[in-house]
This record gives C-alpha cells, structure tokens and sequence, in this order.
C-alpha cells in the first residue's frame, strides 16, 4: 500500500527523519510504502540483502541471532544496515503482534544521508543499540584503475612544456616585441592545460595572471581588470540567488505544482520539466548548476512515471529535461556565465543598449525557433504508447507534505521579484544590473535567509577566478595589441560578414565549431569575440549579433566531451540508466542544424529593429 499524509507526517516526527525538509520527504514520498504484519510473520532474515530501512509505526518487532532473542522493538528503526550498499541483514526480525512499519527503499535513504551527513550518527547509533556486540565486516574492495586518460595526461604536459618552448623560440621570426613574446609563451601554456583538461580550469587563468604581473607585461589595473568588472559581480549575483532557489526548495514546489494542474500525461509531463527548465534558465548562470539541480527532479520523475529504462518515454522526459535546462542558454543574457565575458567586451554604447531585456527581444525568434523545432523533432522521433504510473493521489500527497511556503521559499521569490523589479526599471534608476542584483544577494544574506554555509557551497568560487582571470587576460590582449593583430588572420571572414552575411553565418558557425574540436567553450567565446568584434564595427555590424552567433553555436557539440554540462548529465543519470544515449545524441546532432535555422530566421528581425 502506498503512503498517504498521515504516514508522512509519523516519518517527519521521527528522530531519524526531524532533520530532513518537508521538500526533500515530498522527493522521496513516491518511494516509501506502508507494510502490514500478522504475528508471526517475517520482516526480513540474516543473511538477506539489506535494501530498505523500517519506520516502526505500531505493534512490536522481535529481533533474533540464531535461536537468541537480542531484543523487542516497539519504536523506531530497524534495518539499519541498509546504509551500506552492499550490506546484509545481521539478524531476523519477526513481528510479535500485528505491526505497520514504513519501508523506505535503500536508494532514497543515501540520498537522505549524503545531504544530511548528521543522519548517519542516528542510524549507526541505532544499529548498536540493536546489535551491540556485531561486528560490521567491510568489505570495500579498492579497485585500481589504468586507463587512456593517464597516457591522455602525460601527452598533455609534454605539450604543456614543449609548444611554450617553440612559440618563445619561433616568435621572434614573427617580429613580436618582448612582452607580446612573453605573453603569448604564457597564454600557449594556459590554452594547452585547457584543452587536456591537466587541471582546473581557473588554475592555468590564475598562474598566467601571476606570471604578467611579476613579469610586468601589463600594468595592474588592466590585468586584474576582470575582478572589478561588472560582469564578476553580476555572476557572483546571480550564482547567490540561485542558492536560495535551490535551498528553499521553491524550484521542487514548481514541479510538484505543474504536476498537480497539468494532464497525467507522457507529452504534459515533458512539457513541465520542458518548461521549468526555460523558467529557470535565466535565473543560473550556469548549465552544469542547473543539470545538477535538473536531474534528481527527473530521476525521481522517470521512477514515479514508470516509464521503461532506456525506451522513447524515458529518454523523451530525459531530453525535455536537457534541452529545458541547456537549449536556450543563448538566449539569456544571465543564463551562463561566458554571456557576461562576452557583454563586458562589447563597446560601452552596445552595452548600454543590450541590458537583459533588450538581449531577450533581439534573440526572441531564435528562441521561438528552437522551440518550434524541439516540439517537431520530439513528436517524431519519441511516438510511444507508455503510459505514466504517477497518480494523483501520489501528487496530491507530496504537495501535502511540502504544506505552506516556507519563510525561505518566500524569500527566494521575493528576491527574484525585487531583481526582476530592478531590470525592469533599469531605464528609470541607471543602476547597473550587477550593483542590482548584488543589492538583492546583500539584503537575503543580511536578513539571514542564506546561511553562511549554503552560500560558500552554492557559489561556484573556482568560476567566479576563472571569470576575472579570463577577462583580465583578454583585456592584456587588448592591451598588447594582439587583437588586432590576429583579427588580420580573419579578414577573408570580415569580407563574407560585410558583403554577404547569409554566408558568413555558416562560415563562422564552422569556425566556431571547429575551434570547439580543441578549445572548451569559454575560451573559444572569448577569442573569437574579442578578434571579431573589432571587425563588426569597422563594417558597421553591430558586435552583439556577431556574439550571439558565437554563444549559440559555440553550445553546440558533437563529441561528449566538448560538452561538460551533458558529461555531467550523463554522470549523474548514469546509475539509473534512464534513457537511451543513441537517441539522445542522434537529437543533440540534429539540433545544431536548428541553431543555424534559428539564425537564418532572425536576420530579417534584426534587420528591422535596425541592428544588422
């Protein structure tokens, strides 16, 4: 039998459970089932494989060694040695009189102990108490793995030491001064440990931003320009409110609400998590923050729908949920992080003009193309007659448990309404956008409604580095000359932008993605924008249609491992095996020949808001 509210709320007044959150019991709620016991009859026997934990809710429980009676429980839990994967049952339980337990599954229990670490003490102590005088085995088996990626790894710093090297060497034949030399020896360095990936990504940022200072390439105040920029503020903004978004539990309360008005249906349920993923997009600034806040909503919602592993149903929600969450990056200026590198190089006047509003408007009919396009290909490709397990009943209950908004939820949305407010009105105030979304992170975190500890472990610091390394290193660039130097590299593609601009989408779109075969994202945005803004101006194009060009197409991938924020998604679904990957790569193949579509279609729009 499945629970109801009253079972819920006796798992809420458990010591075990009174630190979990009403939104994280909703989460798991689908799992957990009510069980009745006869007298008499077996809850489960030594040796058995240990995958649920018992609630106790009335009757008693005898637990037993061999033909020894260890002891009688008549509260609490009882198969505490769920909490170890492979565990087995120590001993037996059988009821004594009639009994109700609660039998929550194995999985959803780890995933209660991996937020709530204190949850263990209570299980283990528990436990003891149980079985005081057993000895838990562990039998944790190390496995030593040797795979490419290590061969992977020593090619990348032998590249790392020798392309330094030949470029210092070779760039006098080039007739380079010395600090535009030394500065090159350097940027070759960073590039080639972001490309094998031989550590993270802001650590080569942060040595090469060292070694132009201590070797005074550039002064301070352009180097270090990028930690004092608008853009480091907005993205340390915007990575603060997303934190209260996901701690509050308000992003969860969405879903279950979408649920609870939409039709019980496989093609409404992908439209929900579809939709939430679009809502959401320009409230993260990054797709890696927002898959991981994506894919336990949709592991929990392929498990409650029921839907066959790996089948059209499966990977329909599943691709709702990618492309929800990652399609329409471009399509936001506050939807990642790169966006911001890209509007802190545009000129001052283009910067003035782009606020957050106006980049919705000039990219809205890119947006309402891909969107068009998903909805076709998905009716396509994903035609299936599974039918969804989830009941309104199993609905109605978790939106019982989540009960009313809590005094955080109404603070997440009270600061995402005063930042709305605050773009909204930018042309009345002239405030700039980050000083409005830092003032919004400044009052939640004085009031309180995001602790100190969520705050450090939501805000992606190693990112916000990177950011300000990366555009102090463009500006260096700038700062050298070098921009226009390499922009002469791309004077055959300024003449295609000027004379004909139908062919200059393709061809950039080429360049983009063939620069994307070797360079991650970030970089490949930041070096093309910073050579081919220049460019757009000395033509008369205006430099931010040459930036969305880049943001659209640079998002697009056709091996894995151009995309982190799919690795990941692949990462965390992994272990559930929800979808199949053939058919999710044949969509994400097809959806770069959308994005081109999506441009094409808004050159007459741009043409006629007068900036193409």
């Amino acid at each position: 039998m499945h629970f109801n509210i009253q079972t819920i709320n006796y798992l809420k007044e458990s010591k075990l459970f009174s630190l979990c959150s009403n939104t994280d019991l909703a989460r798991i709620a689908p799992f957990i089932s009510e069980i009745s016991l006869n007298t008499g009859d077996l809850l489960f026997y030594t040796g058995e494989h240990a995958e649920s934990l018992f609630l106790l809710m009335d009757g008693q429980i005898e637990i037993q060694s061999g033909r020894r009676i260890l002891n009688t429980i008549k509260s609490g839990t009882l198969g505490e040695e769920s909490v170890n994967r492979k565990g087995k049952y120590l001993t037996t339980a059988v009821a004594l009189q009639d009994a109700k337990l609660l039998k929550i599954p194995q999985k959803q229990l780890l995933r209660l102990l991996k937020k709530y670490p204190e949850m263990k003490d209570k299980v283990y102590s528990s436990l003891v108490n149980h079985h005081a005088y057993i000895k838990i085995e562990d039998k944790t088996n190390k496995e030593v793995k040797k795979d490419d990626a290590e061969i992977i790894t020593v090619i990348g710093w032998i590249f790392a030491i020798l392309l330094p090297l030949a470029t210092y060497y070779y760039a006098d034949n080039l007739a380079f001064d010395w600090k535009s030399k030394i500065f090159l020896t350097v940027a070759i360095a960073t590039v080639v440990m972001w490309i094998f990936r031989l550590v993270d990504e802001y650590i080569p940022s942060i040595m090469a931003i060292i070694a132009i200072l201590v070797l005074d390439i550039a002064p301070p105040d352009v180097v270090l320009s990028g930690f004092t920029s608008g853009s480091f503020f907005m993205a340390l903004s915007i990575f603060g409110l997303s934190a209260i978004l996901t701690t509050s539990g308000v992003t969860y309360r969405i879903v279950i609400n979408l649920f609870r008005f939409l039709p019980l249906s496989q093609f409404w349920h992908s439209l929900a998590i579809f939709i939430t993923g679009i809502f959401l997009t320009p409230l993260f600034p990054s797709a890696n923050g927002r898959i991981g806040i994506a894919t336990p909503i949709l592991l929990d919602m392929a498990e409650s729908l029921g839907y066959r592993k790996g089948g059209k149903a499966a990977t329909r929600l599943a691709i709702a949920t990618f492309s929800g969450f990652t399609l329409f990056s471009s399509i936001f200026l506050s939807s990642k992080s790169m966006h911001f590198i890209v509007f802190g190089i545009l000129p001052l006047q283009v910067r003035e003009r782009f606020s957050w509003g106006y980049w919705l408007y000039a990219s809205l009919i890119a947006g309402l193309v891909l969107m068009g396009f998903y909805f076709l290909l998905t009716q396509v490709m994903f035609q299936n007659s599974d039918k969804p397990r989830l009941s309104r009943d199993i609905i109605k209950a978790q939106y019982e448990v989540l009960g009313p908004l809590s005094a955080q939820e109404w603070a997440a949305i009270g600061g995402i309404a005063l930042f709305a407010l605050g773009v909204a009105t930018s042309s009345i105030h002239k405030i700039q956008l980050p000083w409005v979304g830092f003032a919004v992170l400044y009052l939640i975190l004085v009031l309180g409604f995001l602790s100190k500890r969520d705050f450090k472990t939501h805000v992606d610091w190693t990112f916000l580095l990177y950011l300000g390394a990366l555009i102090g290193l463009i500006k260096t660039i700038s700062y050298l000359g070098l921009d226009t130097l390499l922009g002469q590299e791309f004077v055959w593609l300024g003449k295609y932008m000027k004379d004909d601009f139908y062919l200059f989408v393709p061809l950039l779109s080429i360049c983009t993605m063939l620069l994307r075969l070797f360079i991650p994202n970030t970089a490949t945005v930041a070096i093309l924008s910073s050579v081919l803004f220049p460019i757009a101006l000395s033509n008369g194009i205006n430099p931010w249609i040459i930036g969305f060009i880049i943001l659209i197409m640079s998002d697009s991938w056709i091996m894995p491992y151009q995309c982190s924020y799919y690795l990941l998604f692949d990462e965390l679904t992994s272990s559930r095996k929800i979808f199949s990957k053939a058919m999710m790569l044949e969509f994400n193949l097809i959806s770069i020949f959308f994005r081109v579509a999506a441009i094409y279609a808004s050159i007459p729009f741009w043409k006629s808001i007068g900036i193409l």
